[in-house]
């Protein structure tokens, strides 16, 4: 039965919503307590037999602070109770030392303060603070025994008591770094067995986004199939995540080409299912539907986008859908139309560059949209045309960790005119890893370069 109290007395203000940090400390503390709490209790009785009537006062304090740091604790107010027990403390054993001299080696119980500042504080200043409180407190105790008498003279017997002072101090000292141990075992085998769930789970799902990486790869075309279009053309495709938010795609109708490079909302598994949608989309609308125009296909693809997603424009929605240019290539009348969201295309005639901005919307839903804008250009044999999302751009590397920049993008391509594209392709993809380093990667970095 006594037993059975004193265990759940050792447990107040611990149940499973706990943190395992705070148990730990929770069950050192309250055990030390009850120690402490039987100890003044002793002390107590032992000063009423003797008429101390000042021992009495100062032990009935140890005994109602005791009490009261436990039921601070019960009321979730552990860090009110592990100061407020720190300065008791500090009062109690100072009184002792004063009231019974070195009679009783009380002064030894600041011995155990060290260990229970380092169990109850995180903080390695408060730690510090009340450390060097106690040195400070011990050392003027031993001087003022050392120099003044007590104010009670022990009887022969009594002086005894030395003895189960220094049993206490030590079974406090064994007591606190043996509880807390145990726990930190406790507490290192629930970690044990959470990692390998976590494990497991992790694995779990790492497989399903492989599964979908194999869905989505079977869906953007490999680089042999789109260079096959063309007869002389590069993919740079580097995905952030296992699936990419970023795609491209190419189909071709008789003498034209269409191809595009899109940048879906977000990266990773929601970016991939984007680019999903948006690859089976662009194939149902100019292969399924026949529409031919590239902001045609722009605009019904921006309005089965808003609908499959069920876009509202009500608070709080998330407004996905994606960022794309739409090339279409007449090999025949040397002809490039082209429809953009938000990304711009670059052309290089000869070593004469040119921007060519998209309209600044997404295909997705938007609070002001208006139709795509369709761009037509006469190209020639030798043009090089780069349509690109903003990974590239985007991405923090350098001497100072800032952003590459459209600038010095634009730089690169036009220093690379030269080469063929892929030593193009090569040279982009080592300046891209130069510059960003050891840094993460920020986003999807899709770009792709077509040769007439």
């Amino acid at each position: 039965m006594g037993l059975k109290i004193f265990n759940r007395l050792a447990n107040i203000g611990i149940d499973d919503t706990t943190p395992f940090n705070v148990r730990n400390k929770l069950k050192v503390f309250n055990n030390a307590i009850l120690v402490i709490l039987f100890i003044s209790l002793f002390y107590c009785c032992v000063g009423i037999i003797q008429r101390y009537w000042i021992a009495v006062l100062v032990t009935f304090y140890s005994t109602f602070s005791n009490i009261l740091s436990l039921f601070l604790v019960k009321k979730g107010y552990y860090k009110w109770a592990f100061h407020y027990t720190m300065w008791y403390g500090y009062i109690f054993l100072s009184a002792f030392s004063f009231l019974f001299g070195g009679a009783n080696n009380s002064y030894y119980y600041f011995l155990f303060i060290p260990v229970a500042c380092n169990i109850m504080f995180d903080n390695i200043r408060t730690t510090l603070i009340y450390v060097a409180i106690s040195a400070f407190l011990m050392i003027g105790s031993i001087y003022y025994i050392d120099h003044y008498p007590p104010y009670y003279d022990l009887q022969e017997w009594m002086r005894s008591f030395s003895y189960p002072n220094i049993i206490f101090v030590t079974l406090l000292i064994y007591l606190g770094v043996r509880l807390f141990k145990l726990e930190n075992q406790k507490y290192s085998h629930q970690i044990e067995e959470q990692k390998k769930v976590l494990e497991e789970k992790n694995q779990e799902i790492t497989d399903s986004i492989n599964y979908a990486k194999k869905i989505q790869s079977a869906l953007i075309p490999s680089e042999e199939e789109f260079n096959s279009h063309f007869s002389n053309s590069f993919v740079l495709f580097k995905p952030k995540d296992i699936v990419s938010g970023d795609f491209y795609w190419v189909t071709r109708q008789s003498n034209r080409i269409y191809y595009a490079t899109g940048d879906c909302t977000g990266h990773g598994v929601p970016g991939g299912f984007m680019t999903m949608l948006g690859i089976s989309f662009l194939d149902e609308i100019i292969n399924g539907k026949s529409i031919t125009e590239p902001a045609e296909v722009l605009d019904v693809l921006r309005e089965r986008i808003v609908h499959t997603l069920k876009q509202t424009g009500t608070a709080g929605e998330n407004k996905d859908g994606m960022d794309i240019v739409l090339c279409c290539i007449d090999i025949e009348a040397g002809v490039l139309k082209y429809a953009a969201a938000n990304n711009s295309l670059y052309i290089f005639k000869g070593n004469v560059f040119t921007e060519y901005k998209p309209d600044k919307q997404p295909c997705g839903f938007y609070h002001t949209s208006k139709p795509f804008t369709q761009h037509e250009i006469k190209i020639n044999k030798g043009d090089c045309i780069y349509t690109f999302t903003d990974g590239f751009a985007d991405q923090f590397g350098g001497p100072k960790g800032k952003k590459f920049k459209y600038k010095k993008l634009e730089e690169l391509t036009l220093a690379l005119q030269n080469l063929p594209l892929a030593e193009q392709k090569a040279s982009l993809d080592k300046t891209f890893e130069d510059w960003r380093g050891n840094l993460e990667q920020l986003d999807d970095v899709c770009m792709v370069g077509v040769k007439i």
